[in-house]
């Protein structure tokens, strides 16, 4: 039987290796799902524990604890810290992820302290920290072996003006009374590398302890009458070793030990929470992007499995007619898909391996690049996926041969093609299917801004706002069908007296074989409108995004300089403060060293509150700026159709330059004050916030001498979120006055310095912490969700060239190979080849270009109807500038170069099948049969 088997798929071994490539692939778009799924959510979790150090300025994966114990039961330090110890042991037996640092403070309460010159009625607190050693630099020291030696930080020492060498007077409790206890400041320290993972908390953090060492700190502890002695508790961990496949038992660990103990914490747990509503989101966001290809596959494994069975349905026929049950014929088509689908799983294991490290390694739409793809990596669950896949295509090439196996030969006598109307065209289940996806286009469009928050938020996305345009193609395919064999019936009604005889054969032919063919086209206007709205949609949100970025960095890149700010308390109780300027000359020299074309100042200030007439608005965002030296640095990033503004932005700036009490503000602002050029408004600036949260300093007025609607750096649109997590919109106010006014009226403030790069420059290996368009387009292009579509939108579109090409040039061919003894009749009836191949054009007009215009123009349809909305995934902010479709030229030669050559070798291989065609063996085989 098995040796049958490999000589039936012998028998057709082209068709059977087409066959075997679709499986293949099928499987391997299967298997991709685990391994991209498990790729991006690790990609995601390493993402979120960077952006929790950068943002909240913390190591990223702490355990803690802080509390007190008794003094009684812990009556030295070894006892506390051996305490602390076995905590950090319990924890890492649950949570097995190797320790990184751990930090371990125990403290006394200490008390009021006089200092030796002058200071009065301090608070001092005596601690001991390990590994203060180890970490800490020594900046001065000085020893006194009379009195206990201790060491204090550098802010310790800025802040009550202690230094080296000076004595602590420290008044403690002793049980019966007030007893003094003399320290001296042995040493001044501060931190090694600050960023260290062991500074959980820094020695500015313990701006009042002073720390003794282990000995002093048994000794001290003898002295109090205190009951408790407080610590801390800091385990860090390595958050590179939780991935996704411990990331949920670990946070379930973690809650455990918050349940059991309350003085108990952690930092791990939210960032796992917001990992998990985004994992949920890539999950519905691959089955969402992968199904269309999917569909596509099986309509092209179906196009060839049904080709197979139709050149076999006389190997069947004679099976049964010589005592083959249905049961018998149905095992060895089972065994025949089975091998095939063995070979499939194993090559698609293989290749969906390699697709899925090609996707990942996207940056953009068909760019693929050599980044690390380290999270990408092979699972055990690949090997489930394949093996349910390659069920899956095992049932469905095998089920149809059940149907075939007819109870009597005799039955092979009815005519083999289907003169029925199908189904779905006796429902209207196109009209149907298209008018539910216009409903869906429509609802979702009303519910675009809630869209958005939910998005912003971090909730899961509705799948179907993303499968709408694949139903839309789908229901627009069917559609197409149904006017194709309108338009067939149309024309042979009109023009049938006048048709040459081989023209009446093709439009014949056309119209018996409408409802059989109307499958191919289905495939090919599929494949075609897929193709052309995966490559729109990817084209419009790379676009876009970088656009975005462009416009809000507002030049080639921003350094912040530190300002140091110098507070002073006066006599009277009131305080006195200024900032010191660093050197703003190295940044000009970067301009005579060629690596800047363009260097300026700019001064912003988001706590401005401005008035005019009845009306305020507060916290608007003020830039200051030296006209001449902006335009030559900054960038404004233009809208597609035209600019954001009324006019080129230059003109706004040259009137600034006119008036140096003007200011220019937005349209927003012009609206809300009702203002207009001309008109008159003042602004008012706060003091720094480590000064006063809430003092106004100064005020001036100015003059309305122009009115934008969009700045470079200017975002309209700002989102809030608040502590449950709810995201909420608000617009910001923008005020530009001339750099020289302001420093004059307001005084020397901290500024950013804006850069111009030149051509092929870059300055991010001389200033760190640099904010840099490019920096910030390339990290978008790295995230998981840009990467995920990019990815899974140029395997569609590849797999649509391949998938089209060789099944519309297999689907002729077997047609051709079908039709041979009607060809041959026409030959011997006196139909010359030019005719025959006439006959077959007209039938490839009809059946294969009108699907493939009509495909075009459902692609191009898709996208003008469906890009803006699902663009609100990727794009969920309002911006000054809106969503933009992007169509680009040479994705469109692209597919259409790929499909003119199917055509083409489609159609040279047919004549050369004409050609080689004899008209007695064609009769000979219509006797035979």
């Amino acid at each position: 039987m098995f040796g049958f088997v490999i000589n039936k798929l012998k028998n057709r071994k082209w068709l059977n290796l087409c066959l075997l490539m679709g499986v293949a692939l099928f499987i391997a778009l299967f298997v991709c799902h685990p391994m991209f799924e498990k790729g991006a959510g690790n990609q995601i979790l390493d993402r979120l524990f960077t952006d929790h150090a950068t943002q909240q300025n913390e190591f990223p994966a702490q355990m803690s604890r802080e509390g007190t114990y008794a003094v009684a039961d812990y009556p030295d330090s070894q006892s506390v810290l051996d305490k602390l110890s076995g905590y950090e042991k319990k924890w890492t037996e649950y949570v097995d992820i190797n320790k990184v640092s751990s930090q371990q403070l125990i403290t006394l309460s200490g008390g009021r302290a006089d200092t030796e010159f002058g200071g009065l009625n301090h608070y001092f607190t005596i601690g001991y920290l390990p590994g203060l050693s180890e970490y800490a630099d020594v900046v001065k020291s000085q020893t006194d072996t009379a009195t206990f030696e201790c060491s204090i930080s550098e802010k310790t020492m800025d802040h009550y003006g202690l230094v080296a060498g000076e004595k602590i007077y420290l008044h403690v409790p002793d049980g019966s009374g007030k007893k003094e206890i003399s320290f001296v400041i042995s040493q001044i320290c501060r931190e090694k590398d600050i960023n260290d993972p062991y500074w959980a908390k820094t020695l500015s953090d313990m701006g009042d302890v002073i720390f003794v060492s282990q000995d002093v700190f048994d000794e001290m502890m003898q002295y109090y009458s205190e009951d408790n002695i407080s610590y801390s508790d800091f385990l860090m961990l390595d958050y590179r070793q939780i991935n996704t496949e411990n990331a949920s038992l670990y946070d379930g660990y973690m809650e455990q030990f918050k349940d059991a103990d309350k003085l108990y914490n952690d930092n791990i747990r939210d960032t796992l929470e917001r990992f998990f509503t985004q994992q949920k989101t890539i999950k519905l966001m691959l089955w969402a992007l992968e199904l269309p290809c999917l569909v596509l596959l099986i309509l092209f494994i179906r196009m060839i499995s049904t080709q197979i069975l139709s050149l076999e349905e006389n190997d069947i026929l004679v099976l049964r007619s010589r005592g083959a049950t249905k049961l018998q014929v149905f095992i060895l088509y089972l065994q025949q898909s089975g091998i095939i689908a063995f070979a499939g799983c194993v090559l698609g294991i293989v290749l969906g391996y390699i697709m899925c490290r090609a996707a990942a390694s996207t940056d953009g739409f068909l760019r693929f690049t050599a980044k690390d793809i380290g999270t990408y990596k092979f699972v055990w669950q690949m090997l489930v996926y394949a093996v349910a896949a390659a069920v899956i295509m095992v049932l469905f090439i095998t089920v149809p041969v059940w149907k075939k196996s007819k109870d009597a030969i005799s039955e092979h006598s009815r005519g083999r093609i289907s003169k029925k109307k199908p189904l779905w065209e006796k429902c209207f289940i196109d009209v149907i299917l298209l008018a539910l996806s216009a409903y869906l286009l429509y609802n979702y469009n009303k519910q675009k801004s809630t869209l958005a928050i939910s998005v912003l938020e971090n909730r899961s996305i509705d799948p179907v706002m993303i499968l709408d345009n694949s139903l839309f193609i789908f229901a627009a395919a069917l559609l197409c069908v149904r006017l194709t064999g309108l338009i067939i019936l149309l024309v042979d009604r009109l023009f049938k007296k006048h048709f040459s005889p081989a023209m009446y054969a093709s439009f014949l032919q056309l119209k018996r074989t409408r409802y059989n063919q109307g499958f191919l086209a289905v495939f090919l206007i599929m494949t075609v409108a897929g193709g052309i709205f995966d490559a729109n949609m990817a084209r419009t949100m790379n676009s876009n995004m970088e656009k975005r970025i462009v416009y809000n960095v507002g030049c080639d890149a921003i350094y912040n300089e530190d300002f140091r700010l110098r507070i002073q308390k006066n006599k009277d109780g009131s305080v006195s403060w200024m900032y010191d300027e660093p050197d703003f000359g190295k940044y000009e020299s970067l301009k005579n060293e060629g690596i800047c074309d363009g260097v300026t100042r700019v001064l912003e200030d988001e706590r401005v509150d401005i008035s005019a007439g009845s009306g305020s608005i507060s916290d608007a965002y003020l830039m200051a700026i030296n006209t001449k030296e902006f335009g030559e640095t900054a960038k404004l990033q233009s809208d597609q159709n035209d600019d954001i503004n009324d006019a080129h932005w230059f003109n706004y700036l040259n009137e600034l330059a006119k008036e140096p009490d003007g200011v220019i503000i937005s349209s927003n602002l012009a609206k809300a004050l009702g203002l207009k050029v001309g008109d008159s408004l003042n602004y008012s600036r706060y003091v720094p916030e480590a000064v006063d949260d809430d003092q106004i300093y100064a005020s001036e007025n100015a003059k309305v001498c122009a009115i934008v609607k969009g700045f470079p750096g200017y975002e309209r649109y700002t989102y809030e979120t608040d502590s449950e997590g709810n995201v909420t919109e608000q617009e910001k106010y923008l005020i530009v006055a001339n750099y020289a006014t302001v420093v004059e009226k307001f005084g020397m403030t901290p500024y950013s310095v804006w850069m111009n790069l030149s051509k092929g420059k870059t300055v991010d290996n001389i200033y760190k912490n640099l904010t840099s368009a490019q920096q910030l387009i390339d990290e978008n292009k790295n995230s998981a969700t840009v990467q995920i579509t990019n990815g899974m939108f140029t395997l569609s579109f590849i797999l649509s060239l391949i998938v089209c090409s060789v099944g519309f040039l297999l689907y002729w061919v077997m047609t051709l190979k079908q039709r041979e003894l009607q060809f041959g009749i026409y030959r011997a009836m006196g139909m010359r080849m030019r005719e025959v191949k006439a006959m077959l054009l007209n039938e490839q007009i009809f059946l294969s270009f009108l699907p493939l215009l009509a495909g075009a123009g459902i692609g191009i349809t898709a996208t003008a109807m469906f890009v803006r909305l699902i663009s609100i995934i990727y794009l969920p902010q309002k911006h000054n500038i809106g969503v933009n479709v992007y169509i680009y030229q040479s994705d469109m030669l692209e597919l259409a170069g790929a499909l003119f050559v199917a055509v083409a070798v489609c159609y040279v291989v047919i004549s050369r099948l004409l050609k080689s065609m004899k008209i007695a063996q064609a009769l000979r085989l219509g006797e035979d049969s």
